[in-house]
């Protein structure tokens, strides 16, 4: 019998998507007081689980959140996995984690108690697949996002990036390299950035206002494994991207997508090819253990 609703799960009680979650107070909705975290679902496992929970926690504690859902690790996984076979997504799946400040108020929060809801989509595919044309991309630079480490985490106000996706669309990118306030490229619309240069992979700086991307954390501590050099750069600008023999990109959930084209230039995705089979080696197929 075919599925006519999906399942989400807010604050442990799985509803059918449609019904009614929040009233006009929700500070989600108001303020975006609050964020999210993506996540990858495959083989029975969700990967990377334990780097995502360690930022969940460093995010929360520097938005002054509270949950008791993170003083349980295994009760979390066990809600994902359970919405996950609820919705039969029996292969890959998406896992939005979002969560944000209980209570209505002004800009003064009544309390920093927090509710989560998890969100699950299927995917095409369990593993991380290289994809086969290389990616188009542009360079949106209308709108810059503020240098600084504190800007680590996704948040629930995602203004640059869905200007950049209005943007990829109306000239036909596959994605769009973003820019920071020192006009500096930092990452893509949903994904952290990689350029390579005479076997030297370079990305931006944790300062730079890039999200700290956990496929990004993951590949930066298995790089070496590649005989490649890593220069975390403060400074890496329009001009430069041309000059660059391969591109890439990074998220949670697509490992790693190569680029191949900016603007008149091609780019090859040789050395990528090697990264990418490591990446996955690395990852796929290990269990991990939850406490």
């Amino acid at each position: 019998m075919p599925i006519t609703s999906k399942f989400v799960c807010l604050n442990g009680r799985f509803l059918k998507e449609e019904e009614l979650l929040f009233d006009a107070n929700n500070r989600a909705f108001r303020y975006g007081d609050g964020f999210f975290e993506t996540m990858h679902y495959a083989f029975g496992e969700i990967q990377l689980f334990e780097q995502h929970l360690d930022r969940i926690k460093k995010t929360m504690s520097l938005l002054k959140l509270e949950s008791n859902i993170l003083l349980h690790a295994q009760l979390l996984h066990k809600e994902i996995v359970h919405l996950i076979n609820a919705n039969h997504y029996f292969k890959g799946a998406r896992v939005r984690f979002s969560i944000f400040r209980n209570g209505a108020g002004l800009y003064e929060p009544e309390t920093n108690s927090a509710s989560y809801l998890i969100e699950s989509w299927a995917l095409e595919d369990d593993k991380y697949p290289l994809n086969r044309k290389g990616l188009k991309i542009g360079i949106y630079s209308s709108l810059k996002k503020p240098k600084g480490a504190s800007f680590f985490y996704k948040s629930l106000n995602t203004r640059v990036s869905i200007l950049a996706s209005i943007y990829k669309q109306k000239y036909q990118f596959d994605d769009c390299l973003l820019m920071n306030s020192d006009d500096n490229l930092i990452e893509s619309i949903s994904s952290n950035a990689f350029f390579i240069k005479d076997e030297t992979v370079y990305t931006s700086s944790d300062n730079s206002g890039c999200i700290h991307g956990i496929m990004r954390q993951k590949l930066l501590s298995i790089l070496p494994k590649a005989d490649l050099k890593v220069i975390i750069s403060e400074q890496i600008t329009p001009k430069d991207i041309p000059e660059f023999d391969e591109i890439f990109l990074t998220n949670a959930i697509h490992g790693i997508q190569w680029v191949g084209a900016y603007k008149a230039r091609r780019y090859d995705n040789k050395i990528t090819k090697k990264i990418h089979n490591i990446l996955t080696e690395t990852i796929l197929y290990s269990k991990t253990i939850h406490t």
